[in-house]
């Protein structure tokens, strides 16, 4: 029988009832009502006058956020158009569009809010028994920033294309004394542009000057580069190439790949940011874990040393270089431990034996499916929305806690059906 799109049918007018029984976004509307608490995100957005039409409510702007950023939508216009053509956010708006600025608006005023519910669904995950903190790997990946590598400059770069925009300005002025009227018109707007781009370029030589006092107490080295539309970003080694990134840093329980500490920094390698990372997973969770992996990125004699002093409870796995990934059927040394050792020698030794390679050989099961989850398979997150360390540091957060959110529905569907099944079995028993 051919389809008649002209058909005439009566339909429900309540969206739910398009959606099966057990469909996550149930779940995920459950969650957010009556186990998230929602006040530091709603605040107070009720308008105080009586001019114009009443505000959307936040707690429904807060579910299409969140429920887009689950399902790989992190565009105000695609969530826009999801709540016009998605049963799913139709189910959680009520019927209601709102618009794109609408939901911009509300991101952007509410980003440090939204971030903070990545230790309520981090809770959750422990509730629900999906985060053991027996092995837990730590590990970095690039996301590219808001803003185009064609848009960075270098210092050498920035000082030589002053001195000739200088030039260009003052030629400019001489041949106005003398230009014909049409002429001179025509040199107002070369003048306007170069002088706005002198400007430009100028303030970001300054600032990239002071950054670098601030950090180092000297000048800027000529290959030193600083972003215009994204100052806080930097072009940092992305697979093949360079691109302007900003490096995530994450902590991923073995259990059920929660993450269970996250933030982001400007550094383009890893070196300094373990011992940070672990001390946030040890905050959000309050336990320290039993094993701690992490992979070359992060080794250094210091840091090693370090962690054993102030974790010495939790065995840790820190390749000093790439003769931990080398095949199990290697020989496991023997005999004793010299007392002269280096830390980097110890370790290789203690990764060389076949219970440190069982056991630092997880460390690529653990991790990275967290971040091909993030990026590719399921929140296609690969791209920041927002500029600037702070809110890209908040936007990183509300990524993890939709990953882990993603993670608690697909577990309470999962015991959900089984009972299900339990209880049909029985019955027809």
């Amino acid at each position: 029988m051919a389809a008649n799109v002209n058909q005439l049918c009566l339909v429900p007018s309540d969206s739910g009832c398009w959606l099966p029984e057990d469909h996550q976004v149930r779940i995920f509307n459950e969650i957010v009502e009556q186990e998230l608490d929602v006040s530091r995100v709603t605040g107070n957005c009720r308008k105080s006058g009586k001019v114009g039409r009443p505000s959307y409510d936040p707690v429904m702007l807060l579910k299409i956020v969140l429920y887009g950023y689950m399902v790989g939508l992190n565009s105000s216009r695609e969530i826009e158009q999801a709540c016009v053509e998605r049963i799913d956010f139709r189910f959680l708006t009520g019927g209601l569009m709102p618009g794109f600025s609408t939901i911009t608006k509300f991101r952007a005023e509410r980003g440090e809010a939204l971030a903070g519910l990545f230790p309520e669904i981090l809770s959750l995950a422990v509730k629900d028994a999906l985060v053991e903190m027996q092995d837990v790997a730590f590990d970095g990946t690039k996301i590219l920033a808001n803003a185009s590598k064609r848009k960075a400059m270098s210092y050498e770069r920035m000082c030589s294309k002053v001195q000739i925009l200088h030039k260009e300005i003052e030629a400019l002025k001489v041949e106005r004394r003398t230009a014909t009227v049409r002429r001179q018109q025509e040199i107002e707007v070369d003048l306007a542009f170069k002088r706005e781009r002198f400007a430009k370029i100028q303030e970001g030589r300054f600032a990239l000057e002071d950054y670098h006092k601030q950090q180092t107490g000297g000048e800027p080295k000529g290959a030193d580069q600083r972003n215009f539309t994204d100052p806080e970003s930097r072009i940092m080694k992305k697979g093949s190439g360079f691109e302007q990134c900003y490096n995530a840093q994450a902590a991923v329980d073995k259990s059920s790949q929660i993450i269970v500490a996250a933030y982001v920094t400007q550094a383009c390698n890893d070196k300094q940011q373990l011992e940070p990372l672990v001390q946030r997973a040890i905050e959000e969770v309050g336990v320290l874990p039993d094993r701690g992996l992490s992979d070359a990125g992060y080794f250094s004699e210091a840091v090693t040393e370090s962690l054993k002093q102030r974790y010495s409870s939790t065995e840790w796995l820190i390749s000093p270089g790439r003769l931990a990934h080398r095949s199990i059927s290697g020989v496991s040394p023997r005999g004793r431990i010299p007392r002269n050792i280096s830390v980097a020698d110890l370790m290789r030794r203690k990764l060389s034996t076949k219970a440190g390679k069982a056991a630092y050989a997880q460390r690529k099961a653990i991790v990275e499916p967290a971040f091909g989850q993030i990026k590719e398979a399921s929140l296609e997150f690969r791209r920041f929305s927002f500029r600037g360390l702070k809110k890209v540091q908040s936007e990183w957060l509300l990524v993890c806690a939709t990953h882990n959110l993603l993670k608690i529905i697909r577990q309470r569907r999962s015991v959900a059906r089984c009972r299900h099944e339990g209880i049909i079995e029985k019955q027809a028993a």
